[in-house]
C-alpha cells in the first residue's frame, strides 16, 4: 500500500505520484506521514518536500500553503513548487542579497522584504542540503 501524493499551485497540477512516505514543512517545524496517517489538515512553511517511493528519492522546494491528508491521500496546494535538481544555490545567494537591500521604509516594504528574505534563505537552504 502506499499514499497518493498531489502537488498543486495555481497554475497547474505540479506533482502527481506514489509514495511510500512524505516529509513536508509544516509553518511550525517538518512532517512525516506514512501510510495510514490520520486525517489531518495542516499550513505549510517554506521548504522541502521530500517523496520517498520504491524507484528513488524526489525533492522540491515548495511555498508555503496547505495540506491536506486523508485516506492514504496527501493534497498540498501550495504558492510555488520547484524541483531541487533546478534550484541555482548561487543565483538564490544573489537574489538574498538583493532581498535584503530591499528599501524598509513603511510596514508594507517591510513585508515585503521579510517574505523574500524568508523565501530566498528557504530555497538556499534546500539547495544546498542536495
Amino acid at each position: 500500500m502506499s499514499l497518493n501524493c498531489i502537488v498543486v499551485t495555481p497554475a497547474e497540477t505540479a506533482v502527481e505520484t506514489e509514495a511510500s512516505s512524505v516529509s513536508l514543512p509544516l509553518f511550525d517545524g517538518d512532517k512525516g506521514v506514512m501510510v495510514d496517517h490520520a486525517p489531518m489538515i495542516g499550513r505549510l512553511g517554506n521548504g522541502a518536500l521530500t517523496l520517498q517511493a520504491a524507484d528513488g528519492t524526489s525533492r522540491f522546494y515548495i511555498e508555503g500553503g496547505f495540506v491536506q491528508i486523508l485516506d492514504n491521500t496527501v493534497s498540498i496546494l501550495t504558492n510555488r513548487v520547484v524541483s531541487v535538481d533546478q534550484l541555482d544555490a548561487k543565483a538564490l545567494q544573489q537574489q538574498l542579497e538583493d532581498a535584503l537591500d530591499m528599501p524598509g521604509n513603511n510596514d508594507e516594504e517591510l513585508d515585503l522584504r521579510e517574505r523574500a528574505v524568508d523565501a530566498a534563505r528557504s530555497q538556499l537552504r534546500v539547495a544546498q542540503s542536495s
